[in-house]
């Protein structure tokens, strides 16, 4: 049997998977549920896990900024997280934004500049608003000891263009963005999961709901946004994938499938367990069912890279784009081998 540390934020699409509903053929696997941002620095700094979920934004750079001494991983096509957190935005009432399309010229605060909702973020605007990355002034709420960023470098070399200033220990999007020192940010709101590194994700005690001063951007969080852009990519942009050590792959090669048709069988199982769990409690769930289907197909989750390939391109363009790659990495470069049939 070959064991495995597994680091994972929680998902309801992997749970399944962690309470032993699916086994994979062989392999014993070690759950550890961290929030994402604790989860992807201490894949960066530490690289505690044999497998773990990552943001692909920061795997992909990592891709051109390992120095063949860390970093040693390969992907695996799994994407079961759609944490579209960044249309939590929230913006100063002072600050004149109706939509994306105001936030030329504006400043706006970001957890990471490097992390992949914030890459979706400005994706997204110059696809439906032609408002490129350069023309907005970027706040790194993470300070470069404790982001994801810093530990890949961008406090060091920035992306070319590109206005990125990094707040302090004793600043905090939120506070900021109350004084009006920010126009707009995401992450802002305090939140519930904190892991181990208290200090990636600081929280200034700023109330956000009933404040004079601010207000959420999307009243539909983000729903007619998101369909208005699949309707014209064909995409719905996903943020995390999953790696495993290089080390791992080269002594049981067998096991980057094996992984793979587990957290597919996982997601199965768990959309079973909501349908279930959705009509014991709402009333006309296959109505918001049937609407989802309708906009987005039905499975928002697919697994392998076919399915995927047109999304990661455009991730992978967008990156490049945005200066944090070069433009050198291709889907297959983020993969294991035998997963680029899938």
């Amino acid at each position: 049997m070959l064991k495995l540390t597994i680091g994972f934020s929680h998902n309801p699409r992997v749970e399944p998977l962690a309470d032993g509903t699916v086994k994979p053929e062989g392999i014993d696997l070690r759950f550890t549920f961290i929030n994402p941002g604790d989860l992807f620095y201490r894949n960066l700094k530490d690289e505690a896990f044999d497998v773990s979920e990552m943001s692909i934004s920061g795997f992909s750079m990592t891709k051109e900024r390992g120095d063949g001494s860390r970093w040693l991983w390969s992907g695996l096509p799994v994407f079961l997280s759609k944490a579209f957190m960044w249309l939590n935005l929230y913006v100063n009432a002072g600050a004149g934004i109706k939509d994306l399309g105001d936030f030329s010229g504006k400043r706006v605060g970001i957890p990471d500049y490097s992390m992949t909702a914030a890459l979706w973020m400005r994706a997204v605007m110059k696809e439906l608003y032609g408002i490129q990355p350069r023309e907005i002034v970027w706040y790194n709420g993470r300070t470069p000891d404790y982001s994801h960023g810093g530990e890949l470098g961008l406090n060091e070399a920035p992306p070319p263009g590109i206005q990125l200033h990094w707040l302090t220990k004793e600043q905090s999007l939120d506070v900021m963005l109350d004084r009006g020192e920010l126009d707009a940010a995401f992450g802002v709101a305090p939140r519930s999961d904190r892991g181990p590194t208290e200090t990636i994700d600081r929280h200034g005690g700023t109330a956000m709901e009933g404040n004079p001063r601010v207000h959420r951007l999307f009243k539909d969080f983000g729903r007619q946004l998101m369909t208005d852009y699949f309707r014209k990519t064909g995409v719905l942009p996903v943020n995390h994938m999953v790696f495993v050590k290089n080390n791992v792959l080269q002594k049981e090669p067998w096991a980057a499938m094996e992984l793979l048709r587990a957290f597919q069988r996982s997601k199965e199982v768990a959309y079973e367990r909501a349908g279930k769990a959705a009509g014991g409690y709402l009333l006309f769930w296959q109505d918001d069912l049937r609407r989802q289907t309708e906009a987005f197909g039905d499975d928002p989750y697919p697994v392998g890279l076919a399915a995927n390939r047109k999304m990661l391109e455009i991730l992978l363009r967008g990156s490049a784009e945005q200066g944090l790659t070069k433009g050198n990495v291709r889907p297959e470069n983020l993969f294991y081998s035998t997963t680029w049939d899938t």
